[in-house]
């Protein structure tokens, strides 16, 4: 018996998103390493450019403030490139939060649409500033709308074999094809890659949940479909969203629906890398010190403490 988490899609934005996320430490550490993120981004835009690059610089403008206006009704309206980016940053704020915050891991994960680079962060596949990245970019490639989707999906491709290859450590299920993928991080990536040229089969990626023995999935915000659409698809999974039922409730429900599955988990939580547990804050902070430069001795953002100042947005 396990949990899966799943992370839901575009449709499932709504203005003021990110700032109702779990008030916890560990949804206020992804706020700032996600603003911080973003602002470094959108510093790195030059002057010359073209194409794709032209419209990154264009988009890079809508945050180059950070994450404070990415849920803005007007920026979710307006911009697929906020929509991607806020989706992203909610679902691995909640996951983090459910998993450090409450101990509950999971043993599988699984998203949609947009969701499905959210279930790879946590699955360890991509870092939070990679996934950052390659929303941004399938943002921009889709508000301009000048491709068909599977030359997105081609773009979008090229662009993920560039990223750093790593251990998979937590199973990913398709949402392309309704099938767990477990240690191969190229498999992840190419179906990150396809799935914006690609209808979701949900039915099947539930199924394919409980096929893998998962027993309770667990939507992080901002979504509550999913949860519907599993329930309805698998009769006698749990299903439990966070956004509709609170961070504390939807853990104590996974918890006696999955008795002893949260505590140690499959990978997720208690691991390393990048995932949902705490040694992965610790060793996305020494990745990006490495990386970038010093990081800021008390991870703060912007000038405001990422536990206090970040913590929910408030």
């Amino acid at each position: 018996m396990s949990i899966a988490f799943l992370f839901p899609g575009r449709g499932s934005q709504r203005p003021g998103m990110l700032h109702r996320l779990p008030d916890t430490a560990a949804s206020a550490t992804v706020l700032a390493e996600a603003d911080w993120a973003l602002r470094r981004l959108a510093s790195k835009a030059g002057p010359d450019a073209a194409g794709a690059e032209r419209a990154a610089r264009a988009a890079g403008r809508e945050y180059a403030d950070g994450i404070a206006e990415l849920d803005t009704a007007e920026a979710l309206e307006k911009s697929p490139v906020a929509c991607h980016v806020a989706l992203l940053v909610a679902g691995v704020a909640g996951a983090r939060a459910m998993a450090e915050d409450e101990a509950v891991v999971p043993a599988l994960v699984a998203g949609e649409d947009v969701g499905a680079y959210a279930a790879a962060v946590i699955a360890e596949v991509l870092t939070l500033e990679e996934a950052l990245r390659a929303v941004r970019l399938r943002g921009e490639l889709l508000e301009r709308g000048d491709e068909p989707e599977g030359d997105v999906a081609i773009r979008l491709a090229q662009h993920l074999a560039t990223v750093k290859r790593r251990p998979q450590k937590v199973p990913y299920v398709s949402g392309v094809h309704g099938r767990s993928l477990r240690g191969d991080t190229n498999a992840v990536l190419d179906e990150l890659a396809r799935s914006v040229a690609s209808p979701v089969q949900w039915e099947k990626v539930a199924e394919a949940l409980a096929g893998e023995g998962a027993v309770c999935c667990v939507e992080l915000p901002p979504g509550r479909a999913l949860t519907s659409r599993t329930a309805a698809a698998v009769p006698g999974m749990r299903a439990v969203s966070v956004e509709e039922h609170g961070l504390a409730d939807a853990a104590d429900a996974a918890r006696a629906a999955s008795p002893g599955a949260s505590a140690g988990g499959d990978g997720a939580g208690g691991g390393g890398g990048n995932g949902v547990g705490a040694a992965g804050d610790a060793a996305d902070a020494g990745d990006a010190a490495d990386a970038h430069g010093e990081w800021p001795a008390d991870r703060a953002v912007g000038g405001e403490d990422p536990w206090g100042g970040y913590r929910g947005l408030a």
